[in-house]
This record gives C-alpha cells, structure tokens and sequence, in this order.
C-alpha cells in the first residue's frame, strides 16, 4: 500500500504504509455501526417540553360541566388544547451514550483509512508552521487546492500550527492520539505529518499498548507428605445415673364376705 508524500512546493514522491491500516478488508456494517456510535455520543440529550403542569395557564375550568352542550374540559392547559401541555413528551434527562469495544474501534478507523487511501497525504511541512494563515494557505493549495473537508492530523499541534490554521474556513486539526472513525469518514482529505502517520499505525495495530505484568505465583512443592493417622478418639462414658425406686405400698387383703340366701319352702 503506497500514499503520496507531499513537499511544501507540491513535490510528490509515494511512501509505503502499513496494510493493517490502510488495506483491511470491507466491513460496511462495522462502519456504519461506528459512526452511528459515534453521532450519538455528540447528542446532548437536553430537549425537553412542558407538561400540563408546567405551563403558565389558568387552571380554571373552562365552561361549566352541563348545559352548554359541548364535551366535558377542565383546565385549558390540558394537552387537548393548543397551547397546553406536552404528554409524554421528551424531558431532558435523556442520556444518548453508546459505548463500543476498543478493539472494534481500532478496525473502524482502519476501516476508515482504508477507504480514504486515494485522498490521503503525508506533508511535513504542517509541522513546521510560523504561525502565520499565508504560509497554511499555500501548502494546502500545492496538495489539495480543491478540497472541501480537510482533516489534518499533527502529533502535537503547537500554538504556531494552530494559529495558521484555524482561520481556515475547510481545515479541522486533530491530535493523532484522538483521531477516531468519525471525522475521518467525514473528511474529504486527510493530511498527515510523519510523526502522526506513526502514531495512528501504532495505535490501530496496538503497539503503544504495554502489556499487563502478571506476578508469578510461587511454585508449589509437589511432594506428598505421608498421611499418619491418628488414633481415634474415644469419648468417655458417663456413668448411667441410677433410677430413684419409689417405696412399695403394703398391700392389704380384702375379706371376702358371702351372703346366704334363704331357700324358699
């Protein structure tokens, strides 16, 4: 993959990138999913109406209940009426944030690039501004004298190099460590500085990223101990406590008494 190389007196000569930048294949439903992302998280989220209970109305009934052969009403600032309320309408606490995976919006941006690789350029000379909007001017009309949204990408803009060029009605400066897919899929041509080039390689291929140190857990002594075992233990046993003995009664004999019945003659 190759990209124009351009002087301040608009000398081109072809550089080669890096294909896991500039080459990936299409994936149009990540694309389209990243940037949709990224618009929502510009929303404020703060448009709000009022309700019945919020605008400045009377809140006298507007005619009386029977006679006058209308429909019932109460207040006029019922949301039936023109100028009432708002029923359910949006309050202002709306939170429009999306979040998506690192790793997918590295492969948006590369997605990006790749399809802005015809309009993208490598010019040095952005970095070495004097401040001045004349000298800005100049090299952006030996590059791209045509285009309507200019992205350029700096390492570290410096006052000079935002001073120039902050005049400039088409041209949007972007540190390369937050260039996202967003304003790259928007720009008609971007403008890059070799420095800056590096950096955005660097960080969709994720080189900047140390890797986590994990501390090593100590090694675990693999010789088994012999298992003694131990005399069981024998609990004591409680002496039977012995079961009071209640005295006896005497027994007394009961004398049987015999009737004799006379016999009848």
């Amino acid at each position: 993959m190759n990209i124009q190389k351009v002087t301040a007196t608009g000398t081109k000569s072809n550089i080669v990138v890096d294909a896991a930048v500039f080459g990936v294949s299409a994936n149009k439903q990540l694309l389209s999913q990243a940037v949709h992302i990224a618009r929502s998280n510009q929303r404020q989220g703060t448009s709000r109406v009022k309700t019945r209970a919020q605008v400045s109305l009377t809140k006298k009934k507007v005619y009386k209940q029977k006679g006058t052969g209308n429909a019932r009403h109460g207040a006029k600032s019922a949301p039936i009426f023109v100028g009432g309320g708002v029923a359910h309408g949006p309050t202002g606490l709306a939170n429009w944030t999306r979040s998506l995976p690192p790793a997918l919006k590295r492969a948006s941006l590369a997605q990006a690039l790749t399809l802005q690789i015809k309009d993208t350029y490598v010019v040095d000379a952005l970095a070495d501004l004097n401040g001045k909007t004349k000298q800005a001017a100049a090299i952006i009309a030996a590059v791209v004298p045509k285009a309507k949204r200019i992205l350029v990408v700096l390492t570290k803009p410096t006052a000079e190099a935002l001073r120039a060029l902050k005049n400039l009605p088409r041209v949007t400066v972007i540190r390369a460590s937050q260039l996202s897919v967003l304003p790259a899929a928007q720009a008609s041509v971007i403008l890059f500085t070799s420095d800056s080039l590096a950096t955005v390689t660097d960080r969709i291929k994720n080189l900047s990223v140390t890797p986590k140190v994990v501390a090593e857990k100590p090694a675990v002594s693999t010789t088994k101990k012999q298992a003694v075992k131990k005399a069981p233990k024998v609990a004591p046993k409680k002496a039977a406590a012995k079961k009071a003995v209640a005295p006896k009664k005497p027994t007394t004999t009961k004398s049987k008494t015999t009737k004799k019945v006379a016999k009848k003659a």
